[in-house]
């Protein structure tokens, strides 16, 4: 009897310290995406950002949306999303600095936000500090392999039209296989979220559609294949409203006179060719980024330590784990080559962020999947000192909590922010003596100094580009560039 107490008491301390050491892995993707939002504090709107927000202090959110619609985009929903910081400095009677930093902030938020909804759906039969670990870590490895930090999260019109969509997209993918995977139907809740959100995303840009419906349509293919019931009215309902986002986008008069000023597009052999070429680098340089392989060790880790489920299908879960692979690399070149096509072009960073969200979800389903069914084999294999692993060992936990630190540590982002922090302050006190200068000056003629200090991750373009917009949200002034002052006369 004393035996069977020593023996359980010692299972209550290993668990305990276990759940401790679960809570301490957090803190590594934690504290790197608190990071992140706190560099958000030093953001301030470019060009762009001008040009909507002196319409929408004009002329309010409708008019602003219908002037770009026939003139410049058909994407309504990053149309109004743009528009936010003027607005809300309007109303609060405030600079627009403060304005746009909330802004970024939200943004970041709901980032972090969607892609954590998407690990809870993804491993319903986790919980506690390890599903906290996978809400934290997704999140945090797109973020530390982004090309971009800057277009991801700290600039308006790189994010608005390319992350919101990327959250819906992963949500969908990950509801598919979710109701695949387990046998189940589409609720009328779940048919309900996803036609608005798909409508919304497809306005978001022009091939958010067809990776929705080309997901969808393999969607219907799998539940076919495995014998499932179809479900094609739910499906197509989807598919619908991801038809009529999309024409909206298509239909809109400004697309034309966008894609006029394209001499270079339209090549179609030499869109097939450069995506190719293009896609298969940026992949490339994706898969030896640290922050991907951390996270997909943890993924593994995580399936590994699961239980086995009583009720299996290894033919599906095969299937499935390349099947979602194909579609996501599908995905990621059309992306590439839709934009070779229209503008001649190499995709620019702000859309690879999108194409960035999917992949990475991608190979984290995948290898989840590749996880089971290796299940056996790779419980031996990651077995220390005899014992399997184990959400109650807490040397599991500790060793993926230093892998996950040192990733996020050596990622392309983590990197980038230790170079440039030192630059963030003056960064930021040159954006609000140039917010100052331009409120208060009562010239009509204003010599406007350029940032002297432009850190990658705030900043993309100065004063230059687009100045005419700058000078029309300040009250119509003639502004002037100049180089900024010499540090003896700062």
């Amino acid at each position: 009897m004393s035996s069977n107490f020593a023996g359980k008491a010692e299972l209550s301390t290993d668990r305990s310290f276990a759940r401790s050491a679960w809570l301490l892995a957090c803190a590594g993707p934690f504290i790197f995406l608190t990071a992140l939002i706190l560099v958000a504090l030093y953001g301030a709107p470019e060009h762009d950002d001008f040009c909507f927000a002196y319409e929408n202090v004009r002329y309010g959110f409708v008019p602003t949306v219908l002037h770009f619609y026939t003139g410049l985009s058909g994407r309504i929903v990053p149309l109004l999303i743009i528009q936010i910081p003027a607005a809300v400095a309007q109303a609060a009677s405030s600079s627009i600095l403060p304005a746009y930093v909330a802004t970024l902030i939200a943004f970041a938020l709901l980032f972090i936000a969607g892609s954590a909804f998407a690990m809870v759906r993804m491993w319903p039969n986790v919980g506690g500090p390890a599903l906290i670990v996978l809400m934290l870590g997704f999140p945090a490895a797109i973020a530390g392999a982004t090309p971009s930090a800057h277009d991801l999260l700290y600039w308006l019109p790189g994010l608005a039209c390319y992350v919101p969509p990327g959250l819906v997209t992963i949500l969908i993918l990950g509801e598919c296989v979710y109701a695949i995977d387990r046998e189940q139907k589409f609720s009328i809740q779940a048919t309900t979220w996803a036609v608005v959100a798909a409508f919304l995303s497809a306005t978001c840009n022009e091939f958010t559609a067809v990776w929705l419906v080309a997901i969808l349509a393999a969607s219907l293919l799998a539940r076919f294949a495995f014998g499932q019931k179809m479900q094609g009215g739910h499906h197509c309902i989807i598919a619908a409203a991801v038809v009529i986002g999309w024409l909206i986008v298509a239909a809109a008069p400004g697309n034309g006179q966008r894609m006029a000023a394209v001499d270079s597009g339209w090549d179609l052999s030499f869109s097939i060719r450069d995506g190719l070429e293009f896609s298969l680098i940026d992949l490339g340089t994706l898969l030896v980024s640290p922050s991907l392989i951390g996270w997909l060790v943890l993924v593994v880790a995580v399936s590994t330590a699961i239980p086995a489920p009583k009720k299996r299908d290894g033919r599906r879960e095969k299937w499935l784990a390349w099947g979602i692979v194909a579609v996501c690399l599908g995905c990621w070149y059309f992306e590439y080559f839709l934009h070779q096509l229209i503008t001649g072009a190499r995709l620019v960073d702000r859309a690879q962020n999108q194409a960035l969200i999917l992949i990475v979800f991608g190979f984290t389903l995948s290898s989840a999947f590749l996880a089971r069914i290796y299940w056996p084999q790779l419980r031996e294999k990651l077995a220390l000192g005899g014992a399997s692993i184990s959400f109650d060992k807490p040397v599991w936990p500790l060793l993926l909590n230093a892998m996950i630190a040192i990733s996020l540590y050596f990622s392309t982002t983590g990197s980038r922010l230790r170079l440039e922090r030192a630059t963030f302050d003056a960064f930021w006190e040159e954006a609000v003596a140039r917010d100052g200068l331009l409120a208060s000056s009562p010239d009509q003629v204003v010599k406007v100094p350029r940032h002297r200090w432009k850190p990658a991750t705030l900043i993309s373009a100065d004063i230059t580009s687009n100045i005419g917009c700058v000078a029309r949200y300040y009250h119509n002034k003639e502004l002037i560039a100049v180089d900024p002052p010499s540090d003896g006369a700062r």
